[in-house]
């Protein structure tokens, strides 16, 4: 039992930091009336955006068990602020990378469509 608790962990884990990116993305080909600078920038700031409210909704359930049970200590929250803040960098980062890789692809597609 303690195993599948360990792989639920790890695949929460995942999908916290992969949701937002591809949320990002199709946050861009859905912004397709707009200019693609405006799109672009919207997107590589949404990823950081959706990761800092969707983890954030996630800790204060944890938080919220945590002292329901009489177990509280206000150490594991300084450590969930700092691993939210450092993940929303992260995702801010993938974000404009994933931006930048998106950008290439296009230019080149659009370079051997003209040749």
């Amino acid at each position: 039992m303690e195993t599948l608790l360990i792989v639920w962990r790890f695949l929460l884990l995942a999908v916290i930091l992969v949701f937002p990116q591809l949320l990002g993305i199709l946050l861009y080909f859905r912004l397709s009336r707009v200019p693609r600078w405006v799109a672009a920038i919207a997107a590589a700031l949404a990823p950081a955006v959706f990761f800092f409210w969707f983890t954030r909704l996630l800790m204060i359930a944890a938080f919220r068990e945590t002292y329901a049970h009489g177990e509280g200590c206000g150490m594991p929250a300084v450590a969930a602020g700092i691993l939210l803040l450092a993940g929303t960098t992260i995702q801010l980062f993938g974000g404009i990378f994933t931006q930048m890789i998106l950008s290439s692809r296009r230019r080149r597609k659009a370079r051997s469509l003209v040749t």
